[in-house]
């Protein structure tokens, strides 16, 4: 994140994806993160320089953003005993809990989410951290593959 930096403790670059929905069948949290990791895969940042003790941005000169890992969140949900990846919108308006596990790169888990009024068992957590850590690389090579990164 050091790239980032303009000036130590005082200025940064600042990188916001937003999502506009127009309509979806469920699980907006791994469309949304899907697009906005694509999103600021494929982004330039404006190179600055430090002029006068102040950064400026150089005109016509940016660069690809230094993104060294691809996150990628598998949700699942839980209605009664069965555990459901990627709900759609009736399975969704049936779930019991809903859990979100990011993975980055390297297969490790980065974030976790949990939603709904019930919850999980130590059991249904393992294998849903198991279907997370086996399902990201899959979506990560279509995110690669759709952004051309070398990733």
């Amino acid at each position: 994140l050091s790239q980032f930096v303009l000036e130590k403790d005082k200025s940064v670059i600042g990188l916001f994806a937003d999502s506009v929905v127009t309509d979806h069948d469920g699980n907006l949290f791994d469309a949304c993160s899907y697009s906005s990791v694509a999103a600021i895969m494929t982004s330039k940042i404006p190179k600055w320089e430090i002029k006068d003790d102040k950064p400026v941005m150089v005109e016509g000169e940016v660069s690809d953003a230094p993104i060294t890992t691809i996150p990628i969140s598998i949700t699942m949900g839980r209605i009664g005993e069965f555990i459901i990846i990627d709900p759609n919108l009736d399975e969704w308006e049936c779930l019991d809990a809903r859990i979100t596990i990011t993975t980055n790169s390297d297969g490790n888990i980065v974030a976790l989410q949990k939603g709904g009024s019930a919850g999980f068992t130590f059991d249904q957590l393992v294998k849903c951290s198991e279907l997370s850590i086996s399902a990201g690389p899959k979506i990560r090579e279509i995110i690669k593959q759709a952004t051309q990164s070398t990733l």
